[in-house]
């Protein structure tokens, strides 16, 4: 059985992203199309994940309730999360009594 969590160009897609967030350079990250996640609360499976309604998902129709892959970064004050596939935009959190 062969197992990969994560393809190398995946990494290597996800490290370019870490790389330009730890030097600081979050502005020059193109943020506009990245879908973004309402109700948002950090979940625990195995990993670190997050779970909420999702809008302007490439594949996901809006509204929908997900839960995403692996969490890697999250800013709350600047309203942005990476998990292993995307970047999302983050919209009010869960629990603020808003849909």
């Amino acid at each position: 059985m062969k197992f990969a969590y994560l393809n190398a160009e995946d990494a290597l897609r996800l490290s370019a992203d870490l790389r330009s967030v730890e030097a600081g350079l979050i502005r020059t990250l193109s943020f506009d199309t990245a879908p973004i996640l309402q109700a948002h609360q950090l979940y625990s499976r195995r990993t670190a994940c997050l779970s909420g309604y999702v809008f302007g998902h490439p594949s996901l129709g809006d509204g929908r309730e997900i839960m995403t892959s692996q969490l890697i970064y999250m800013d709350t004050e600047a309203c942005i999360a990476r998990t292993v596939n995307r970047w999302y935009r983050l919209g009010h959190p869960a629990g603020t009594g808003k849909a």
